[in-house]
């Protein structure tokens, strides 16, 4: 924390190619997003301003690497809170619950991960729904991409019969192609947190602050119905931490 405020800006580590949470606003510039908030509202808490920060895209596959190697402070970046991510990294409480679920073609008539068996569905390379993916029965065959717009674009071209991940990175994918849906129920259970390094426990209190702060005063309820009111049933969970 002291070497944060001498240097006088948090780094944040950000995806700039998941519509909703981080990417880059075509009109603007500037990176936007639920995650991108609540990383504003973090700086603001710390420096009394929301711009004191530098953020840093990275790839799903290099976000706990990132942390280790010092390159940032925090990760901010759509994160699944896991038992083998948390022997690496400290997160903060869950700001977001989501679930795995499937994004196919309008036309398509697959209603489940199951309807796909041996059919090529997308996903990013790094994240907890490939795992799933290869965890799958009856088998599908996962492709892997660096970043969710590519899964898009493969799904555009017809190289895949789906695309895979929670069901809050599916929604900024469906709003981007409304030829497409997102179908079947939710096979995993995903919480999101914000990471810092395992070595950094005074940073993730203060984080915890900032998000308590934000659930007591509505302001987490405002962001969560500003960047995904229209797109599913996503609220702010209840707080729980690690003991």
């Amino acid at each position: 924390m002291e070497r944060i405020l001498a240097r006088g800006r948090l780094v944040v580590g950000v995806d700039q190619n998941t519509y909703l949470f981080g990417y880059r606003d075509p009109t603007t510039g500037r990176l936007d997003g639920l995650d991108i908030a609540l990383v504003r509202e973090i700086s603001t808490a710390l420096f009394g301003r929301p711009d004191r920060v530098q953020f840093k895209t990275v790839p799903s596959r290099r976000r706990i690497e990132v942390l280790e190697q010092r390159e940032v402070d925090l990760v901010a970046h759509s994160m699944t809170i896991t038992c083998e991510r948390m022997e690496r990294v400290l997160f903060s409480s869950d700001y977001l619950d989501s679930g795995q679920r499937v994004l196919v073609p309008e036309a398509s008539p697959a209603k489940t991960l199951a309807d796909l068996a041996g059919r090529r569905v997308c996903t990013a390379d790094g994240t907890t729904s490939l795992a799933e993916l290869r965890r799958a029965r009856p088998n599908v065959e996962p492709v892997t991409v660096a970043d969710w717009t590519d899964c898009l674009v493969l799904l555009q071209l017809g190289d895949v019969a789906a695309v895979s991940t929670t069901d809050n990175v599916l929604a900024g994918l469906c709003a981007q192609d409304p030829t497409t849906r997102i179908t079947g129920p939710r096979f995993t259970y995903e919480p999101h947190g914000i990471a810092v390094a395992e070595d950094a426990p005074e940073l993730i209190r203060f984080v915890n602050g900032v998000l308590a702060d934000l659930r007591a005063s509505g302001t987490l309820r405002a962001l969560h119905e500003k960047w995904l009111g229209g797109y599913g049933d996503f609220y702010p969970p209840a707080p729980r931490y690690r003991g």
